[in-house]
């Protein structure tokens, strides 16, 4: 019958013997492939001591045994997915989960700290690694599409129409003419064009005036 002592000794031994055996494993090389409950193993559901977070940037379709402690179920497009941290995992059968994209119109009440705000096409957006949300305002973050920056279009510049100023037409050269109406003998009047020429004025017959004719004077000779 194996006393207390015995039994100390046995499990002393075993102990240094697996100290031999396996001189390069840590507690944390310990805890990875452990499944608790059934004969499945984690496959990489720990990194370290602890679950992978949004931080640690995890390739997506590795697959899972086991989900985050602190997860939340949310519901996407109909479908449904496990949220932790910034992560997303869907069930995809057989005790299995596997880690997928964010899904375009999620809705999650936190989002990690990696997430900063940007202003794009005057909105504001929390963006990290490629990944979009918009803070709602009855129903936390929501994953939304890569937004498309645009341009504003360039103001289109009118011109204003030209002004166009009417000219006045050119001055008529003077000829340096004179119509005078002489009373004649038949009670009406005679046209007469008296001209300028050099020093004085000449008539329609050719005569010439020093000065300016009066009425008087060309009454007679146009006045009959």
């Amino acid at each position: 019958m194996l006393t207390k002592v015995s039994l100390v000794k046995i499990s002393l031994g075993v102990l240094m013997l697996a100290s031999i055996a396996f001189p390069a494993l840590s507690y944390a090389d310990w805890s990875i492939g452990i499944g608790v409950g059934d004969d499945h193993h984690h496959d990489r559901d720990f990194h370290g001591d602890h679950y992978y977070g949004w931080h640690d940037h995890p390739h997506y379709g590795l697959h899972y045994h086991y989900l985050p402690a602190g997860y939340f179920t949310i519901w996407a497009g109909g479908v449904r997915y496990y949220y932790y941290d910034g992560l997303y995992y869907e069930y995809v059968g057989d005790g299995d989960y596997i880690l997928v994209n964010p899904p375009i119109g999620a809705y999650v009440n936190v989002i990690p700290p990696d997430f900063q705000p940007v202003s794009i096409n005057g909105r504001i957006y929390y963006t990290n690694d490629g990944v979009y949300y918009l803070l709602t305002e009855h129903h936390g973050y929501k994953v939304v599409p890569q937004p498309v920056m645009y341009a504003p279009p360039a103001p289109v510049v009118v011109q204003p129409a030209p002004v166009v100023v009417a000219q006045p037409p050119a001055p008529v050269e003077s000829q340096d003419a004179f119509p005078i109406n002489i009373p004649n003998n038949s009670g009406g009047y005679t046209s007469v064009v008296i001209k300028k020429s050099g020093n004085g004025y000449v008539g329609p017959q050719g005569e010439f005036y020093a000065t300016f004719p009066s009425v008087a004077q060309l009454k007679v000779m146009y006045g009959k």
